[in-house]
């Protein structure tokens, strides 16, 4: 009976294709489930009538698509526009309505399929750094079985169309990375297929959700940093395709210039505004220095000005979404980098490990729905927080393959920007999602290599005893 199991889990993880094929039927049973039995027959109290849960964004974007969906029916396609009330989710949803029903779940199948891309892609690259294909199948059960994991795709929320866009940007990353140590020719296919599925990450979520695409825009600038100091390393130690590691990065610098040029991005630059210069202080009352940005002269401008944008959407956060339940840290403003440097240690907490134990238990004041929210949310939070120390464990092993730093970096960095900017729980678990789950596959994968090596060490120990 083990073999068997065995055996059939090796050949499901042969295959990164097969793992998202799974992922996929698992997604489209389960919210076929969710929204059709659960919230349909067994707890329909729990639903607008639609297989949506009320009081959240996804029965605005339904509401909004189907209106669209009527006037394209009236007036043809000239009435389509990408964000009916500025919700791109809403404009894709409706063309969908048009061609089938203006149902949710009709939707389902488009949702399963991109997060079982998803899912193959992050296990594609979790074998690229374990070169071992039963970790890589185990570091990929979280995105499967997740409770917030089901938040993401079993309804039709931008969090699920924008970590398929980060998911094949990281992806283009790679392959970009791949590149440097390629013939030349073979290098030039792959800086196509690598800007391509890069380029094409960028519009899906600036689609749903254009202020994604600034952050895309920073992930893509680190990447640039990461190609060049590889491509360096490369050629100290084997300048054999010069041309090729040479022109990672540039490929990488062109679509810097690209999401650059497409969307200049200065989303919440009206949120927070710059000190003026020491010549005009005069002009500015006191009791209003506090609500100004302060400039860092030891920065660049360009990097100092993207830290008071940050800082801005942490304020419009603040004053839009502080009366929530599971709001924390309200009182916390940035006014200077280095506000936001004192405030990181505190941020990695909360990226990390909200929500926390204070927020597990149902609340008083809550509807039930959201109380199963919190449970639900509680007890995954209680397993992540005995898995997610071995993310240290999984940089220990792995740090020196390119392909940690290519999930790593970027999954990290998209938690911190959430961690920095939404102190609403509830909202942070949906948007620290697509880089959250990369982590905690990967603490997944450093779990699994910390019980192979101490079998390890524990089998030699007994080798020795006995000899």
């Amino acid at each position: 009976m083990t073999r068997k199991v065995w055996a059939a889990i090796d050949c499901l993880a042969v295959s990164p294709c097969r793992l998202g094929l799974v992922a996929g039927t698992y997604a489209l049973t389960a919210t076929w489930f969710i929204q059709l039995v659960v919230l349909g027959y067994w707890v329909p109290q729990w639903s607008d009538g639609n297989g949506l849960i009320p009081g959240q964004d996804v029965v605005g974007f339904h509401n909004a698509a189907v209106e669209q969906a009527e006037m394209i029916a009236l007036h043809g396609w000239s009435s389509w526009h990408l964000r009916p009330n500025g919700w791109g989710i809403s404009g894709l949803m409706s063309a969908w309505y048009v061609i089938t029903v203006p149902e949710p779940w009709v939707l389902v199948p488009i949702q399963a399929l991109l997060y079982g891309i998803c899912t193959a892609l992050l296990a594609k690259l979790i074998f690229a750094i374990t070169e071992k294909r039963r970790l890589a199948l185990l570091a990929i059960a979280p995105a499967i079985l997740l409770p917030s994991a089901a938040m993401v795709y079993a309804q039709p929320h931008r969090d699920l169309y924008v970590q398929f866009g980060l998911m094949l940007a990281i992806y283009g990353w790679w392959l970009l990375l791949q590149m440097q140590q390629a013939p030349f020719k073979h290098a030039a296919r792959l800086a196509v297929a690598g800007a391509g599925l890069i380029a094409f990450g960028f519009l899906v979520a600036w689609m749903v959700r254009e202020f994604s695409a600034e952050v895309f825009l920073g992930l893509a600038v680190l990447f640039v940093l990461l190609l060049g100091v590889m491509a360096f390393l490369h050629l100290r130690q084997s300048p054999m395709y010069v041309r090729s590691a040479v022109a990672s990065p540039v490929v990488a610098a062109l679509l810097v210039v690209g999401m650059f040029a497409f969307q200049s991005g200065d989303f919440f630059d009206r949120e927070l505004e710059r000190e003026p210069d020491s010549s005009n202080m005069k002009a500015v009352p006191s009791a209003e220095v506090t609500d100004l940005w302060h400039s860092a002269a030891w920065l660049p401008s360009a990097m100092d000005d993207t830290l008071r944008r940050l800082a801005g959407a942490r304020d419009h956060f603040v004053r839009g979404y502080s009366h929530g339940r599971s709001a924390i840290d309200t009182h916390i403003h940035f006014r200077h980098v280095a506000d936001m440097v004192v405030y990181t240690p505190r941020a990695v907490q909360v990226g990390l490990f909200a929500p926390f134990p204070n927020q597990w238990l149902p609340h008083p004041e809550a509807p039930p729905v959201r109380n199963a929210y919190r449970v639900l949310g509680g007890l995954e939070m209680a397993v992540l927080y005995l898995v997610l120390p071995f993310l240290l464990y999984a940089g220990w092993c792995w740090w020196r393959r390119p392909a940690f730093w290519v999930l790593f970096m970027p999954a990290l960095a998209w938690v911190m920007v959430y961690a920095y900017t939404v102190p609403v729980v509830g909202s942070l678990v949906r948007y620290r999602f697509p880089g959250y789950v990369i982590l905690v596959a990967l603490a997944v994968a450093g779990l699994a290599q910390a019980v192979v090596d101490w079998r390890g060490r524990r089998r030699q120990a007994t080798v020795v005893k006995s000899g």
